[in-house]
């Protein structure tokens, strides 16, 4: 075996980026194993490989993923195949600043990225007297090592303000939206937190690829999903994925928060749950894709919310899609969910997809028929504008669809939604434009959505899909937007400079308009900051 300096550093970095998670969250044991496993894994076994190169997909290669009919493109993110850069002309200031990552190692048997991460922006809310801020330093790290490895790690410490709109989603919900957990500094005003993630790939050969690290997923074709979205936090994963023919077929097992609040038993930590995830994709033509879809979520304490007590079943086990246990062995019931993705080109750049998930299916409007759904048309390079995409979609759910009777069991992790941010009883339509042009980049996001809102806590209309399903204030047959009609209308504009493409490196200014409006309340929100940024990762703001 192969070990080199590089390795070290690697090591290092990962180890150290997990001490600091843990100092953060409150993490489980079995999330700790988890982390032992990657690091141990990649450090015994990884530079022992050959040349090559690969990258994992990410938001900003959409349009040229949606272009190749090869790929299975459902369930984001997946490896590609890349090429090396070549070293960029200049002097070394020239070439860190303007073209390459602060690091970059190339060697025959491996490629090593490190970059320093800043975010620095402050802006003006209406409907907050305090400015809106963002400080955020951190580190990105990734690379491949030959074609059957490929690993990324990062952190980020952040001090923020907020605008109105978001201040408030998180004095409500104690987490920054997609982020995690935060403290209080500064009189309570400002949101002190972190966030942490690493993963690690494996691709012993064409057929198998197994993935495991703590980060988000998404299934599905569209900006949003109903299926398994990346709104929430990271969470630890493993997943398999079996490629054979045109075929593909997923397995992951994923733990998740059930609420932020500490168990109140023995402060030994968060209620926890478990989830296993399956998708079976066909690529049925070059321009049909055809998707299975089947999550379980069980519970980790037992019936009585003892944490030390685990209400774990062989069945959390099974690698197979549709065979595993309905109930754990406590006598919870699991959460099982199924559901669809289809996707279909109807010409070279532009695909037509739809989703179906289903939490119970009754006929009629009764309270237990519960189904999300989903249909949308993407378009890259639309009217022949080269870097001119396109979104147009709409999304919806049935009341208390995602909810149980436990938050051990609920579709949801760390107080956010694991689908759609608006949680149920909602239906939205949105509209995401991009347009690129040289160094410069363009973007609009509007939408329009409505959803039954509950005047009081002690009513359940089926938004909140933390609130017991067995509190419904609805016995019999529902509608979507039953409860305190409420209506949402957003839009969002940014235009930015980028520095540097190797990193995103860019100066960037932004607009937000949010109303919120029903007959108890109104709300308006507009937001603008500038500041410069770095890294490809997302932010979600627009709920």
């Amino acid at each position: 075996m192969q070990y080199n300096y590089q390795a070290t550093i690697l090591f290092t970095m990962l180890n150290l980026n997990w001490v600091a998670l843990k100092k953060k969250l409150d993490c489980s044991k079995s999330s700790r194993v988890l982390f032992f496993l990657l690091l141990s894994a990649f450090s015994t076994t990884a530079f022992s490989q050959n040349s090559g190169s690969v990258q994992l997909s990410n938001y900003y290669n959409q349009e040229l993923i949606y272009n190749d009919t090869s790929l299975h493109t459902v369930w984001k993110p997946f490896i590609l195949n890349d090429t090396v850069h070549a070293p960029s002309p200049g002097t070394w200031f020239q070439r860190k600043f303007f073209h390459d990552h602060l690091v970059h190692v190339n060697q025959p048997d491996y490629n090593l990225y490190i970059d320093a991460v800043f975010d620095e922006c402050i802006g003006k809310s209406s409907r907050s007297p305090q400015t809106p801020l963002l400080n955020t330093r951190g580190f990105e790290m990734k690379g491949n090592v030959g074609d059957k490895f490929y690993f990324e790690t990062a952190f980020y410490e952040n001090q923020a303000r907020f605008g109105g709109y978001i201040d408030s989603f998180i004095r409500q919900t104690t987490v920054i939206p997609g982020q995690g957990g935060f403290k209080n500094s500064g009189n309570g005003k400002n949101f002190d937190f972190s966030s942490s993630e690493a993963r690690l790939v494996y691709l012993p050969n064409k057929h198998f690829s197994f993935d495991l690290g703590y980060g988000k997923n998404f299934i599905g074709d569209g900006y949003r999903s109903v299926l398994l979205s990346d709104w929430s936090y990271n969470y630890p994963y493993f997943k398999a994925t079996v490629n054979f023919g045109k075929f593909q077929y997923n397995a992951m097992w994923s733990q998740y928060i059930s609420e932020r609040s500490k168990a109140s038993n023995n402060h030994e930590g968060f209620f926890r749950k478990w989830a296993q995830t399956f998708l079976l994709d066909w690529k049925a033509t070059n321009h049909l894709s055809v998707s299975l879809f089947e999550t379980v979520i069980w519970p980790d304490q037992d019936s009585m919310n003892n944490i030390r007590s685990k209400d774990i079943s062989p069945w959390l086990a099974s690698p197979v899609m549709f065979l595993h246990g309905n109930k754990s062995p406590s006598g919870l019931t699991n959460n099982d969910i199924a559901g669809a993705n289809i996707s279909y080109r109807i010409l070279k750049s532009a695909h037509l997809y739809a989703q179906l998930a289903l939490d119970n299916l009754k006929s009629g409007n009764s309270w237990q028929s519960r189904y999300a759904a989903q249909a949308g048309i993407r378009s890259s390079n639309l009217f022949g504008v080269q870097h001119l995409n396109v979104l147009l979609e709409g999304n919806m759910a049935r009341p208390y669809m995602y909810s149980t009777n436990s938050l051990n069991t609920n579709y949801a992790h760390e107080n956010q939604p694991l689908a759609d941010p608006f949680g149920a009883n909602f239906k939205e339509g949105l509209l995401v434009a991009e347009y690129a042009y040289k160094s410069w980049r363009f973007r609009l996001e509007g939408f329009i959505a409505q959803y039954g809102a509950d005047a009081s806590d002690s009513l359940n209309y089926g938004q909140n899909i933390f609130k017991p399903i067995s509190t419904r204030t609805v016995s019999d047959n529902t509608s979507i937007g039953q409860g305190l009609s409420t209506n949402v209308h957003f839009a969002d504009a940014k235009i930015s400079y980028v520095l540097n493409p190797a990193t995103n490196m860019r100066i960037e200014a932004g607009f937000t308009y949010r109303t919120e409006n029903s007959k108890k309340f109104h709300y308006t929100d507009k937001i603008f900051y500038i500041g410069v940024r770095v890294s490809f990762r997302k932010i979600f703001y627009d709920f």
